[in-house]
């Protein structure tokens, strides 16, 4: 689903346990890998905005807030200072499945959840009152920006499919934020400067910026919300016949902006009227955009997403990288790769230090299994880890 993509690449941080990190634009690798399904942050980020002002500290114990009340809502996994129950764990699946309701969750996707909900609380508790203050403020600033773009309306729709309440979903953003920050300084990762120059120099030219297109898009959604599920027959015959009169204005000149401000339905471009700036291999019309004249106005085009028209506003020349504006952004990413290397094996010995009893045996060994699938991945990457530039952005 092309919106579901498109909202992916504009919010994703891509995760492992506590020992992937959220990948810049700059990052060393092109393709960052992953251990596994991501699945609180970059599933929250994706799907939810919630306004986290005047928020309370970050919970340490328990990721939810409201457990104790739910009955029937057993203990899944125990460690120092802190439980997790069958209702947190429900919560993570939920949401990995309201982000698209006809995709299968993996097989494994119970035991990656847990396995996850276990690491985050495991490194919280060597956490300094300082990480933690500052995984809040990421979590409010990353949640005000997403608002921006989805609006409140949106969000309260998809968090009903999730089984939280807002403040349980501020929570496991605000906590998993700070258990990465503080896996920074747990596992004594540093990037100096001159690790960021040899990467630089070692990769001329990577990180320039290729010819883009300028347009302004209206897009009439025939799914329902950001699901797959297409709209009923009729409704989808009524809404091409719209999309086609708004074609009309626009071929008679009527303001274009204006008309995207008020009927756009993509989440992305509906707050600058339609306007989005893309090289051609990230518009899935990117062909036919460098193939008009500025001014020149699209068909209708249909996809799974639903009806859109386009009009190429100019067509923005290629760019050179300059080193000093993408150095914190490079050395954000080598940090990133040094912590998936080391996470796997300190949180092996966390684990050691701090043991944690798995409640339901059926879920225990398929953690296990995972963890044991985990350490080999992390095993072939240190490997193979010397940097690679990421894809021009």
């Amino acid at each position: 689903m092309v919106i579901a993509r498109r909202m992916a690449i504009l919010t994703s941080r891509t995760m492992h346990p506590l020992c992937g990190s959220p990948v810049a634009a700059a990052s060393t690798h092109p393709h960052p890998s992953m251990f596994r399904t991501p699945f609180l942050t970059l599933l929250a980020l994706t799907i939810f905005t919630a306004p986290f002002a005047n928020a309370g500290p970050v919970v340490t114990g328990s990721t939810s807030t409201a457990d104790a009340a739910i009955p029937n809502d057993p203990v899944m996994a125990t460690g120092t200072g802190f439980e997790i129950r069958r209702s947190q764990l429900d919560q993570v699946l939920a949401t990995a499945k309201a982000r698209d309701p006809l995709e299968p969750l993996p097989a494994d996707a119970e035991a990656q959840a847990l396995d996850q909900l276990i690491d985050v609380q495991l490194v919280l508790q060597k956490a300094t009152d300082a990480e933690k203050a500052e995984g809040l403020r990421e979590a409010n600033d990353t949640i005000a920006a997403i608002l921006r773009v989805q609006g409140p309306a949106m969000f309260q729709q998809r968090l009903k499919l999730t089984h939280m309440n807002e403040d349980e979903l501020r929570t496991m953003l605000a906590q998993e934020d700070a258990a990465q920050e503080s896996l920074l300084r747990q596992t004594g990762v540093t990037v100096t400067d001159a690790d960021v120059k040899k990467l630089w120099d070692t990769h001329p030219g990577a990180w320039d910026q290729p010819e883009k297109v300028h347009i302004r898009e209206l897009l009439i959604m025939t799914t329902v919300g950001l699901t797959s599920t297409s709209l009923p027959r009729a409704a989808v015959e009524a809404r091409y016949q719209m999309i086609k009169d708004i074609e009309k204005k626009v071929r008679a000149g009527a303001d274009f902006a204006a008309l995207a401000r008020q009927y756009n339905e993509d989440p992305i471009s509906k707050g600058s009227g339609g306007e989005l700036t893309a090289r051609r291999t990230k518009l899935e019309f990117g062909d036919l955009a460098f193939s008009m004249k500025p001014g020149q106005i699209s068909d209708v085009l249909i996809n799974s997403d639903g009806l859109r028209i386009f009009q190429l506003l100019n067509f923005v020349p290629p760019k050179k990288a300059d080193f000093a504006t993408l150095a914190p952004r490079l050395k954000a990413g080598l940090t990133m790769d040094l912590r998936r290397q080391r996470g796997p094996e300190y949180m092996a010995q966390l684990r050691k230090q701090t043991p944690v009893e798995i409640l339901d045996a059926d879920l225990k060994a398929k953690v296990a299994a995972a963890d044991a699938q985990t350490a080999e991945i992390a095993k072939a990457e240190a490997q193979a880890s010397n940097p690679r530039p990421a894809s021009p952005q």
